[in-house]
């Protein structure tokens, strides 16, 4: 075992962004790294269970809270844990933290980070001992799919279509990626496809806020598409069915404007199947949207302006810019399906096995310093 002793997670499971984050790292390491690993839950039941959770929820029987302890959560959690060391993996899209969190983290033994840019920004705000431990995807399930001479011929079959995948909210850019997108398919004879995956279960009215959008655009509810013309755009009201990897596949492009995140898990998993993806290279994606390797006609230049809130600074988008990036890949999209292999280039070293193993190291050098 990489650190000889049971590793305890203390972590939420469910479909929300750190609770994918929570399993894919957890199982990695149990798949490539070693075995003798607990989960304890936040809360006690996970939103959904299998085989490995069970065990990892069963050998929480041989706890000692003298074995080390690793919470992945929010920052004002990391207090309600146990370890030696203990070690806190805060998530958070804010380069401001709140006085509250600092104390809490600073109470730690050592800190975890996804991404460069978040380790830059609890080092500016003075905390010591922080370690990065990238997120990832699994090559095992989300890999590409299509040749591209297969992705031309759907394209003449169906229309060329867009993926976006994220909470509808602020953050995310939700309401400018609909816009830009309704806005770069005016006056368009050829047919276009939004698959447009923006469940939210912190605002209940998500939909109808979605819906307002696209009326007060022309559009119109016909099955289970909004129409207008031959521009047709999907909006499931629930977690699709099949899976995100379905969802991806359902498209030859995707769509990312966020102005800020903590990791971004489907714009890494979309990009995996072979899909270019238009986004944004800031905050912690920056990581795997590399300058010099990710295309840069596929990036969207972020704009750092005021403060939004406790001091922190979002990175807004231009609508205009992101407008006319859609209509390029309209007009000439086997010119943008080339940029693949850059693509994939850029998120090769990102596994979940390539995680674990960062995480085995960093545990290596942590308890080597105690």
């Amino acid at each position: 075992m990489a650190v000889n002793r049971m590793l305890n997670f203390f972590a939420a499971i469910n479909d929300l962004g750190y609770g994918v984050f929570s399993y894919n790292l957890i199982r990695a390491y149990d798949k490539h790294v070693s075995r003798d690993i607990a989960l304890f839950p936040i809360p006690i039941q996970p939103d959904f269970v299998d085989e490995d959770i069970e065990r990892w929820i069963a050998n929480g029987s041989q706890f000692r809270k003298t074995d080390p302890g690793i919470m992945i959560f929010q920052a004002p959690w990391l207090n309600r844990f146990v370890g030696k060391p203990m070690i806190g993996l805060p998530i958070f899209e804010l380069d401001v933290m709140p006085e509250y969190d600092l104390r809490i983290l600073q109470a730690l033994d050592a800190i975890l980070q996804p991404s460069e840019w978040g380790k830059r920004v609890l080092e500016a705000h003075g905390l010591k001992n922080v370690h990065v431990v990238p997120g990832g995807y699994d090559p095992e399930i989300y890999r590409p799919d299509s040749s591209f001479e297969e992705k031309l011929g759907r394209i003449e079959r169906q229309g060329l279509s867009f993926v976006h995948v994220g909470k509808w909210e602020p953050r995310k850019s939700s309401e400018e990626v609909l816009r830009c997108f309704i806005r770069a398919c005016e006056g368009r004879d050829e047919r276009a496809n939004l698959v447009f995956h923006v469940c939210n279960p912190f605002d209940p009215d998500w939909h109808s806020k979605v819906a307002r959008v696209l009326e007060g655009s022309g559009f119109v509810l016909s099955g289970s598409h909004f129409v207008r013309g031959k521009t047709r755009i999907l909006v499931p009201k629930e977690r699709f069915a099949g899976g995100l990897k379905k969802l991806y596949q359902m498209a030859e492009f995707g769509i990312w404007a966020s102005k800020a995140e903590g990791w971004n898990l489907p714009l890494i998993e979309c990009l995996a199947c072979g899909r270019p993806c238009l986004t944004t290279d800031n905050t912690a994606q920056a990581d795997f949207v590399r300058k010099g390797i990710y295309p840069a006609e596929l990036i969207i230049t972020s704009h750092q302006k005021e403060p939004t809130r406790v001091g922190s600074r979002w990175w807004p988008i231009d609508e205009g810019e992101v407008t006319e990036k859609i209509r390029a890949i309209l007009k000439s999209p086997e010119k943008f399906l080339r940029m693949e292999n850059h693509c994939l280039e850029s998120i090769r070293a990102f596994t979940w096995k390539d995680s674990a193993t960062k995480l085995a190291a960093t545990l290596q050098r942590i308890l080597a310093t105690r």
